[in-house]
């Protein structure tokens, strides 16, 4: 194949081929190992899920296997983001980022006005940096919000004033951070995108109503949709980014989602929790 006259096709192939196959093919040539390594071809690449996080009662310190935090015990786990976890701790205020894969831990400075935090959001994609943030809302406006967002980069915290574009009894507390913005569901019927570079929002239209069982997401490289009308699933694709273009990718029969043969699920409840 020509990986010169064929760059395009070939990359749509390889970010579809399981993750040990993709390994080896860096070894066909050096074209095809830049091809493979390069930061565009990695970013449309799935997560490989090695471990889940689950709390289900107070009683889960000696099954999580995180006696190595030594806040564990005093601290709430408040967000997890591509493999990182936000600690937070309320007397005294404090946050702590944890990777309970490397067993590593780093405590955050104090927020600039030690004021309560209302939402606390991690934002990290190891693809596209080794850096995270952390944007903490501290005071909700009528069309806005105050935001402190720390940034591992610089080791500091930096205050903001948002502007939604639209009224913020209608935001929910959905979010979903994807290419190096925070995209919030909203019920009235758009998501908010909310650049963490520049603090700048945006509003763009959805293709189907929010309900507490819509999510956001991302897979292969874009934004995606997913609600529930209580007998489907339908999974939706942002087709242009700052557009309200999407078009549908899957739907799927709840029913046939959660049956097991001649088993009968244990509960009529059908929750979609994320995209892989």
């Amino acid at each position: 194949m020509d990986v010169e006259m064929g760059g395009d096709l070939l990359a749509e192939i390889l970010v579809r081929l399981p993750h040990k196959s993709l390994a080896r093919f860096q070894c066909v040539s050096t074209t095809w190992r830049a091809l493979i390594s390069a930061d565009h071809l990695r970013r449309r690449l799935p997560l490989i899920t090695s471990g889940v996080l689950f709390h289900d009662g107070p009683c889960v310190a000696e099954a999580d296997d995180m006696a190595f935090f030594p806040c564990h015990g005093t601290s709430s786990i408040i967000d997890g983001c591509n493999g990182l976890v936000l600690y937070y701790a309320p007397y005294p205020v404090a946050f702590h980022i944890v990777n309970p894969i490397t067993r590593r831990w780093a405590a955050l400075p104090a927020l600039r006005r030690n004021r309560k935090t209302l939402l606390s959001v991690l934002c990290f994609d190891p693809c596209a940096s080794p850096h995270y943030k952390v944007a903490c809302f501290t005071e909700w406006l009528p069309r806005g919000a105050r935001v402190e967002v720390f940034d591992s980069e610089s080791g500091t915290w930096s205050e903001h004033e948002l502007d939604f574009g639209l009224d913020t009894d209608a935001m929910s507390a959905t979010m979903h951070f994807f290419g190096s913005a925070l995209h919030v569901l909203a019920y009235s019927g758009p998501f908010v995108h909310i650049n963490l570079d520049t603090m700048a929002c945006s509003v763009t239209a959805l293709p189907a109503p929010v309900s507490d069982r819509a999510r956001m997401g991302h897979c292969r490289g874009h934004l995606r949709y997913a609600t529930s009308d209580g007998s489907c699933l339908t999974l939706w694709e942002h087709v242009d980014v700052g557009k309200s273009e999407w078009a549908v990718k899957h739907v799927l029969g709840i029913d046939e989602l959660v049956s097991c043969g001649s088993c009968q699920p244990a509960t009529t409840t059908f929750v979609f929790m994320a995209f892989h």
